[in-house]
């Protein structure tokens, strides 16, 4: 076995490839099932130097390099673009009686790039997967996991160990992909120094590629609040399941009206629920709205008078998922290499299982929405599911890589895309060119235990260049230093309203929502859209150029236009910088 190595060194940095061509397996016995490119550069020992590594964890976190005494027994390795489902195997997190989940899962990494920077000699690298991304992985080993050594890498997955059940109840035997994941394995290198070698360089070399590749959409970062409203959601009902109706179209009407009155005019509107039978009747084939919320003419008539309003109305699209208690869901059906159909499990009472449509379906399904979408003038769609899930697949006998299963997605999106105003939920890099902006964007990371330090990767790559809204400010238990996050990150906030009570959601698919209710959020809707807006006006179109962080609490963001963000995060003291006293738990913006 073998594989030519192909080195290039020009302005940018350094850039390693791989040529699938060239990977050569002459033994029918041994395969190759991994590769690791350059995994020792940058390493360090034990914590004889000073830096940290960067993980695309969340908006991003830091693993310092420091001694760890032993104490970490593991890495952080997680596919780029989340687990493959296709070959990995399903589990539940830790549940408590069935019922309470006391796991968070991790983050999904939703760009290619991982870092390395000494800061003692202000040296380091930003690593970015340019080719290869759908089969690689990011892994970061602080000293202690394994070896003494501090190191950090890509590793592309050729071939996946998973097991195959040979019965349908019991028996399995590991095996391996037979056919191999065929790509182009790149890494650039881009490298950073002196007062650069941090993470907020790291970030800005990031910008620089999306730049140079057209590889994001740059729209600007107008400032809006964003408000999802949950339309119908559904109960079990003696022999049927009936709709529980909690936000109508009469309702939404009114909560702009209202809110407009007190200010709040920059308003992006998300309504989710809308559909025939409600939030859970997927797939979406057809633009058709439930009677109970109002109807489909009266919706469209919502949609009109919004735009005249000066309100963006997207409406929810989960193009990825079928609801087999609603829908036909034998057919069409991804199954996972293993030929076993693939059900997502909801632990809840109404509709216990979903499953995936195949990308095929998928794009059937989105042109056929589409078309009717146009045919009543509704140009504006909030998509999820299909934006953030990829997985190896078979169909007909064929095993399709995650590869394949991007590009078909990709292939519809820009298809549609010259007629439909798309924003998505946690888009993956690889679609950040055809979004309008990104929602739910991770204010923080997944806590692994060795993580020191949370940072805003993402958000310094992408401020001023594509607007991002927060996941709901709803279910925060600490919502002062939630709203501290986005003024330092130049995030949008982010609601979920209901007109009614949640707690009549408590025997549906959305009992989790136990706090959603307009006449509570009303007043913070208000503080927190004239707060964030007068921030905003001051750093409109800027892009960030320093992010630094204090141990007495501060944070400190400048902008490329001279104004800076002073965040204090101490619960306790009081900070003087620049001339500015900053109170504890407050912020101010200064030149």
């Amino acid at each position: 076995m073998g594989y030519q190595l192909k080195v290039t060194l020009d302005e940018q940095g350094l850039t390693v490839e791989i040529p699938n061509d060239s990977i050569i397996e002459n033994s029918e016995e041994y395969k190759i099932g991994e590769i690791y490119v350059y995994p020792f550069l940058g390493y360090t020992h034990l914590g004889e130097r000073t830096g940290y590594m960067l993980i695309p964890d969340g908006n991003g976190a830091l693993i310092y390099l420091e001694d760890n005494e032993g104490r970490f027994s593991s890495c952080f390795s997680q596919y780029i673009y989340g687990t493959n489902i296709g070959l990995d195997e399903s589990y539940a997190l830790s549940l408590f009686m069935d019922t309470y989940q006391s796991v968070n899962e991790a983050n999904r990494i939703m760009a290619p790039v991982f870092g390395m920077v000494h800061t003692d000699s202000e040296f380091g690298y930003l690593g970015i997967i340019d080719s290869g991304d759908y089969c690689a992985k990011v892994e970061a080993y602080p000293n202690g996991a394994y070896t003494n050594y501090n190191w950090i890498c890509s590793k592309y997955v050729l071939r996946q160990i998973y097991t195959q059940p040979t019965g349908n109840r019991d028996g399995s035997v590991v095996t391996r992909q037979a056919k191999r994941n065929e790509f182009d394995i790149r890494v650039k290198y881009r490298f950073v120094s002196g007062n650069q070698a941090n993470y907020t360089g790291l970030a800005q070399e990031y910008r620089e590629y999306l730049f140079e590749t057209d590889g994001v959409n740059q729209v600007g970062d107008d400032y809006n609040v964003r408000l999802d409203f949950l339309g119908i959601d559904k109960e079990n009902w003696l022999i049927f399941k009936r709709n529980v109706t909690m936000t109508t179209i009469d309702n939404i009407r009114t909560i702009f009206e209202e809110l407009q009155q007190e200010g709040v005019e920059d308003i992006l509107a998300i309504y989710k629920g809308w559909q025939k039978d409600g939030v859970y009747a997927l797939p979406i084939t057809s633009y058709r709205a439930d009677g109970d919320i109002g109807g489909t003419k009266e919706l469209t008539k919502l949609i009109k008078d919004s735009k005249d309003m000066g309100i963006d109305f997207f409406l929810a699209q989960d193009a990825l998922r079928v609801n087999p208690s609603l829908k036909n869901a034998n057919f069409n059906i991804m199954k996972k290499i293993t030929k076993r159909v693939h059900e997502e499990v909801t632990y809840k009472d109404v509709f216990e299982t979903f499953r995936y449509l195949t990308p095929a379906r998928t794009m059937e399904t989105l042109e056929k929405a589409g078309k009717s979408y146009l045919k009543n003038n509704v140009e504006n769609i909030m998509l999820s599911g299909i934006t953030n899930i990829l997985f190896t697949y078979t169909s007909k006998g064929e095993a399709y890589s995650r590869a394949d299963t991007a590009n078909s997605y990709e292939a519809t999106i820009s298809k549609l895309d010259k007629d439909i105003n798309f924003i998505m939920e946690k888009p993956f890099a690889y679609l950040w060119k055809y979004t309008d902006a990104i929602i739910d964007m991770p204010v923080g990371s997944s806590n692994y235990i060795f993580t020191d330090e949370e940072v805003p990767f993402l958000s310094i790559a992408l401020k001023g260049i594509l607007p991002m809204y927060a996941e709901y400010v709803n279910f925060e238990a600490d919502k002062h230093g939630f709203f501290l996050k986005l003024v330092e990150m130049g995030i949008n906030p982010s609601f979920l309203i209901t007109y009614e009570d949640p707690a009549d959601l408590q025997y549906t698919n959305s009992s989790d929502i136990y706090s959603s209710k307009y006449s509570v959020y009303k007043d913070s809707i208000v503080e927190y859209n004239k707060a964030l807006k007068e921030v905003h006006d001051k750093t409109k179109g800027a892009l960030i150029i320093e992010h630094s962080q204090y141990d007495n609490g501060l944070t400190k963001v400048t902008y490329d236009n001279g104004v800076k963000v002073y965040i204090n995060y101490s619960t306790t003291n009081e900070v003087i910088v620049d001339g500015h006293n900053i109170s504890p738990m407050s912020y101010k913006v200064g030149e």
